[in-house]
């Protein structure tokens, strides 16, 4: 085997980088098809947090391409030529991966956004279901006895109590003001967590796909700058 001689950097050194590089490569491989495995295509909350999850561990794998690469052609083992040409490879596909997960990134945020929410509301009419019960009973009785009947009914352990309430009409008004201020605060709870799920998941996803972006850009430029691994290396 011959070798470039850089008098500044021994054999050792040149085997110990590399030897980071291959095994912050593996380590990311691990991560990743951990990730990924099982697919759940089409789910959105699935696509959305396994892509920001391995971009979230994207640092290991654009650490491991230049020591990997370090020193092209010097020091090389004799099954290196092979490796390094696949994983220039793998930059290549990476970049493709994560510029191709930024569209995805945003078409699944509203997505995942949507369901959400829903599921926000779909609580909180449950929750609204039984005071609007009550009221839309309430607004259906008039007279004193309806009134009397109905708030008998509510609180059947105390009969005596509800049947000698003076004032029907009064007591009727005020619920009905209570259960509205109360079913306006579900609501207004509920638009909080909306909004607070819709800012939380723009920020997550803003992040990823600007990541996404930068590691696409630069798993491209190393993916150029190893075409002397794709060629072949002469020994």
């Amino acid at each position: 085997m011959q070798d470039i001689q850089v008098p500044a950097m021994s054999r050792q050194t040149f085997l110990l980088l590399r030897g980071i590089g291959y095994c912050l490569l593996i380590l990311f491989l691990l991560d990743f098809f951990t990730l990924i495995i099982p697919l759940k295509f089409t789910d959105a909350t699935w696509e959305l947090i396994t892509y920001g999850q391995v971009v979230e561990r994207v640092p290991l794998l654009l650490l491991s391409f230049p020591l990997v690469f370090f020193g092209e052609y010097s020091a090389r083992m004799k099954w290196e030529p092979l490796a390094a040409k696949i994983i220039s490879w793998m930059a290549f596909v990476m970049a493709i991966f994560f510029f191709l997960g930024i569209p995805l990134v945003v078409i699944n945020t509203v997505r995942v956004q949507n369901i959400r929410q829903a599921d926000v509301i779909t609580k909180t009419v449950k929750q609204s279901m039984p005071v609007q019960a009550i009221a839309d009973r309430l607004n259906k009785a008039n007279t004193d006895n309806e009134i009397r009947n109905v708030l008998k009914s509510l609180n059947p352990q105390q009969k005596s109590t509800t049947v000698e309430i003076p004032k029907p009409q009064e007591v009727k008004k005020k619920i009905l003001t209570e259960i509205n201020t109360s079913i306006n605060q579900t609501q207004l709870q509920g638009n909080e967590i909306k909004r607070r799920i819709s800012t939380t998941l723009w920020k997550d996803s803003i992040k990823w796909a600007i990541a996404a972006l930068v590691s696409g850009l630069f798993l491209l430029y190393v993916w150029v700058q190893s075409k002397w691994a794709r060629v072949g290396i002469n020994y």
